[in-house]
């Protein structure tokens, strides 16, 4: 048996849910109140959906329970926001993520928005894991870069000649660290390639164990 989700004390249109309703059902209902003053008696998915916002003491939208994307509209905002030279209203929408967002209504029949911002994120990592991205971090780039400074050589990414001396410099995961500065490129050399050994190194480990697992 599945948890029971627990609306009581949350709206949804003119509606306020109470509590569980008493009385037998074959499904869960909600008893609420509207906004009028009515009692009445609702279904989780269809309060959740929209499709139930009030007494019926209204006329119903008919964008009311509508999907845009991944947008459900819940109910129409007295609250606005300057668009152009006039005033738009703003509706109140449920994002499949469970996200609740104030959209303006051409914004969702245009479908320039189609979700609370979440699609723009699950978009972004999915180009990240194409790109060969774990945890932050282009996997297949570092073992490149771990290729190209394993040979015994003083030419090696990350070492810059600045200021008359030789500066060392790794990056991972976003920050950058600061290796020191050398009087000779070989010292400077040996230092990044420590430091890959150290992060680089112990990340690919940890990668390769974990896929082992898998």
């Amino acid at each position: 048996m599945g948890r029971l989700i627990e609306l009581s004390g949350e709206r949804f249109g003119k509606l306020t849910v109470l509590h569980r309703s008493e009385e037998p059902h074959s499904r869960v209902y909600w008893t609420c109140r509207c906004d009028c003053g009515n009692i009445v008696e609702a279904t989780t998915s269809n309060l959740k959906s929209g499709h139930v916002v009030s007494c019926g003491c209204r006329r119903v939208s008919p964008y009311i329970g509508k999907r845009y994307g991944k947008l459900v509209v819940l109910e129409k905002t007295e609250e606005t926001v300057q668009h152009g030279s006039t005033k738009s209203p703003l509706w109140k929408c449920r994002c499949d993520c469970g996200n609740i967002v104030l959209v303006r209504l051409d914004s969702l029949t245009s479908g320039t928005t189609r979700s609370c911002g979440c699609m723009a994120a699950e978009k972004v990592e999915k180009m990240r894991e194409a790109a060969g991205y774990i945890e932050g971090t282009q996997v297949t780039r570092i073992r490149k870069i771990m290729e190209q400074n394993a040979g015994k050589g003083e030419e090696v990414i990350g070492v810059t000649y600045q200021q008359n001396k030789w500066r060392a410099m790794i990056k991972f995961q976003g920050k950058k660290y600061n290796l020191g500065r050398y009087d000779n490129r070989a010292e400077a050399a040996e230092a990044r390639r420590f430091a890959e050994k150290e992060l680089f190194g112990a990340f690919l480990e940890k990668l390769s164990k974990s896929e082992g697992n898998v």
